[in-house]
C-alpha cells in the first residue's frame, strides 16, 4: 500500500520541477540556521497564511522568530514529497501546511516523518469532520487550521424578483432549490453556474450525507451508494437544464458570479472574498444552508477545501514548532478572533465560535452575521473519512461522466469507474 501511495503523490507532483536544490528564490530550510529560537514553515498564500502565522507569532511571543517560506500549494506538496522521499534530514522544514484532502495520503505514506500532537492539544477542541481528515490509525498528526464550510450564496434581489424570502432560503431540499431555476429564468436571470467537466460540487452533497467517493478502507464507494447515484441525478437535472450558464473554467465561473449573470453559488466560505471583489454588489448577497438531499443521514452541512498545520519529526525544532503550534492555533481564541474579524478566516477550533468577531454583521452580505452562521454551520458538519485516493476516485468519475449525461446505464458507468480507480492505485 505504501508504494501504492507513494506513486500517487508523485504523480500529482509531476506538474511541478523538483524544487529541492533548485534556485528559486526562496528562503528554505536548508538556508536557515542553527538558531533554536527559529522554526521555518512551508506554505501558500501570504495574504491567508502567512498573515495567520504572523499574527500567531505575536500571540506567542518574542521567543521564536517564523521563517514563512512561501510556495504555490503544489510546490508545498511536491517539495514536501521529494524530501520525505530523499531521507535529508536538513532540508525539512519545522511546519508545513497540507490541504485536508492530501494529508492522509502523507501520513500513509511517511507514517513516522509528522511529530503526534496529541501530547500537546485535545481532538475534541476542534470539529469531529476536521480532525478525522489528520488522525491516522487513532492518532492525530495534524493541527486543524481553517474551515471550508459549504454555504449556499445567493442574490437577495434576484430571489425577492419571485416572491422568496430569507426564510424561505433556509430549508431547502435540492427539488426546491432546481424549482427556483425557471421561475428566475422568466426573469431573465440564470440559477447557478455548470461545468460538465467538474464534479467539485460532489464533495459537498456527499459529506452533507456522511458519504464519500471511497470507503474506509481506501475502496472505491461507486456502486450502490446513494448519495452519489442522487449527485448524478442532480448533475444531469443541470445539465439539461436551460437556466443554468455554461462556463468552463475558474475565470468565467468568477465572471459569471461578478457580473450578475447568476443568482446563487454553491461553494465553500473561501468564496466570500471572489464575491466581495465586485464592490457595487454590496448588500445583494446573502448565506443559507446549502439544500438537502434525499439519501439517509442527509443534512444542509458540508464543507469543500480546508488545511492543517504539521510538525516534522525530524526537523531541528520540531518540539518548539510543536509548542508553538499548541500555544496559538491550538488554543488561541485571541487568535481566531483577530483572523476572523481582519480576514475572516473561520476557523475549526469550537472554543472560539463565541468571539467577538462572531457577532459582527456584514454589509456586503445583507448585515447577516455570515462569522456566526458559518461558525454554527461547521459544528454540524459529517465527519467522513476522505482517504488518500479521492483525487483518484473523482478522476475516474470523470471519465464516465459524459457517458452518463448522454444517457449511458448509470450503474454500469459506475462500475466501469470503479475498475478504472482499481488500475489507477495499483
Amino acid at each position: 500500500m505504501k508504494r501504492k501511495i507513494l506513486g500517487m503523490l508523485l504523480a500529482v507532483s509531476m506538474s511541478v520541477s523538483m524544487l529541492v536544490g533548485c534556485g528559486s528564490g526562496e528562503k528554505g530550510a536548508s538556508d536557515k540556521s542553527a538558531d533554536e529560537n527559529e522554526i521555518t514553515v512551508w506554505a501558500w498564500d501570504k495574504n491567508m497564511n502567512g498573515y495567520a502565522l504572523e499574527e500567531a507569532q505575536k500571540v506567542y511571543g518574542n521567543d521564536v522568530e517564523v521563517n514563512f517560506v512561501e510556495m504555490a500549494k503544489a510546490d508545498v506538496l511536491t517539495k514536501l514529497h521529494t524530501v520525505l522521499a530523499s531521507g535529508v534530514k536538513e532540508d525539512l522544514p519545522d511546519i508545513v501546511l497540507i490541504s485536508d484532502l492530501n494529508a492522509q495520503g502523507y501520513l500513509m505514506s511517511y507514517p513516522d516523518a509528522f511529530r503526534p500532537m496529541g501530547d500537546k492539544i485535545s481532538s475534541d477542541d476542534f470539529a469531529a469532520y476536521k480532525t478525522a481528515a489528520v488522525s491516522y490509525e487513532d492518532e492525530l498528526y495534524g493541527v486543524p487550521f481553517d474551515s471550508g464550510v459549504a454555504a449556499l450564496f445567493y442574490r437577495t434581489d434576484y430571489l425577492s424578483e419571485i416572491g422568496y424570502t430569507e426564510e424561505d432560503m433556509q430549508d431547502l431540499t435540492w427539488e426546491e432549490y432546481l424549482s427556483l431555476g425557471e421561475q428566475l429564468k422568466t426573469k431573465g436571470h440564470m440559477l447557478q453556474t455548470y461545468n460538465p467537466n467538474d464534479i467539485a460540487e460532489f464533495q459537498i452533497m456527499l459529506q452533507s450525507a456522511g458519504k464519500w467517493f471511497t470507503n474506509e478502507k481506501g475502496e472505491a464507494d461507486f456502486i450502490d451508494n446513494a448519495a452519489l447515484e442522487e449527485c448524478y441525478s442532480i448533475f444531469k437535472q443541470l445539465n439539461e437544464a436551460d437556466y443554468t450558464k455554461v462556463v468552463s473554467d475558474w475565470t468565467e465561473f468568477a465572471g459569471a458570479i461578478n457580473s450578475g449573470e447568476v443568482a446563487c453559488v454553491l461553494r465553500g466560505c473561501w468564496m466570500t472574498s471572489t464575491l466581495m471583489a465586485e464592490e457595487s454588489q454590496s448588500g445583494k448577497w446573502a448565506l443559507a444552508p446549502i439544500p438537502k438531499m434525499n439519501a439517509e443521514g442527509a443534512t444542509h452541512y458540508s464543507n469543500q477545501g480546508g488545511s492543517s498545520w504539521f510538525v516534522l519529526n525530524d526537523s531541528p525544532n520540531s518540539e518548539i514548532a510543536a509548542d508553538f503550534l499548541a500555544k496559538t492555533f491550538g488554543s488561541s481564541t485571541e487568535l481566531y478572533n483577530t483572523l476572523l474579524k481582519e480576514k475572516s478566516i473561520i476557523g475549526t477550533f469550537l472554543p472560539a465560535t463565541d468571539v467577538e468577531a462572531y457577532e459582527e454583521t456584514s454589509e456586503f452580505f445583507s448585515n447577516q452575521q455570515v462569522n456566526k452562521l458559518l461558525g454554527d454551520w461547521m459544528t454540524k458538519i459529517p465527519a467522513v473519512d476522505t482517504g488518500a485516493f479521492s483525487a483518484e476516485a473523482q478522476n475516474s468519475l470523470v471519465s464516465v461522466t459524459p457517458a452518463i449525461l448522454e444517457g449511458g446505464d448509470l450503474a454500469e458507468n459506475l462500475a466501469t469507474a470503479e475498475e478504472q480507480f482499481k488500475q489507477s492505485i495499483q
